[in-house]
C-alpha cells in the first residue's frame, strides 16, 4: 500500500494582512515534523495554474481566510460539497479565482483530489504584511488539527469524521 499524497496548500495574498493567513499558517506547519509523503504549497492568490498541481495529489488540506461574518480567528472545517448548504453571506475567498473553481476545474480535467478546507475569519484586510494577533494565535491550534486530519490519512486513508 503506497502512501497517498497529500498536499497542504496555504491560499491568500500577503500583501493584505490577515488575507494572507494560509500562506503564513504554512511556516508554521513547516517547523512541524511531516511525513514525507506531505507537501506544503504556497497557492498564494494563483487561480488555475493552481489546477495541475493539485490533480497529481490525493488529498488536498486548504487553508484560507474565508467570510463567514463571524468574530476574527472563528475557524471552520468543511468539505466542497457543503459549500451548496451554506448561507448566501458566506464568501468562501477573497480572490478572484476561488479554490472551489480551482477544484471543479480539476475534475473536469479528470481527477480532483479529495479536499478539505480550514477557512478562518480574518480580522483585517488592509494593506500591510502583518497578521493580526488574533490570527496568530490560532496558528498552533491549526497545526494541530491539520496535523490530526494528516494522521488520519495515514492510518485509515481518509479525512477524521466530523
Amino acid at each position: 500500500m503506497h502512501s497517498p499524497k497529500i498536499m497542504v496548500m496555504g491560499v491568500g495574498n500577503i500583501l493584505l494582512s490577515d488575507e494572507g493567513l494560509g500562506v503564513r499558517f504554512l511556516d508554521e506547519l513547516a517547523q512541524k515534523s511531516l511525513p514525507e509523503n506531505v507537501e506544503l504549497l504556497e497557492g498564494g492568490t494563483a487561480g488555475l495554474e493552481l489546477v495541475h498541481l493539485i490533480q497529481e495529489v490525493d488529498f488536498l488540506i486548504i487553508i484560507d481566510a474565508i467570510n463567514a461574518q463571524s468574530e476574527p480567528g472563528a475557524l471552520f472545517r468543511f468539505q466542497p460539497g457543503d459549500i451548496q448548504v451554506l448561507p448566501e453571506q458566506f464568501e468562501v475567498s477573497f480572490h478572484q479565482i476561488g479554490i472551489i473553481e480551482v477544484l471543479t476545474m480539476a475534475n473536469v480535467l479528470g481527477r480532483a483530489p479529495q479536499t478539505l478546507i480550514f477557512g478562518v475569519q480574518p480580522k483585517k484586510l488592509e494593506w500591510g504584511m502583518e497578521i493580526s494577533p488574533e490570527i496568530e494565535t490560532l496558528f498552533p491550534k491549526l497545526a494541530e488539527l491539520v496535523l490530526l486530519e494528516i494522521d488520519s490519512i495515514q492510518r485509515e486513508g481518509k479525512f477524521t469524521r466530523k
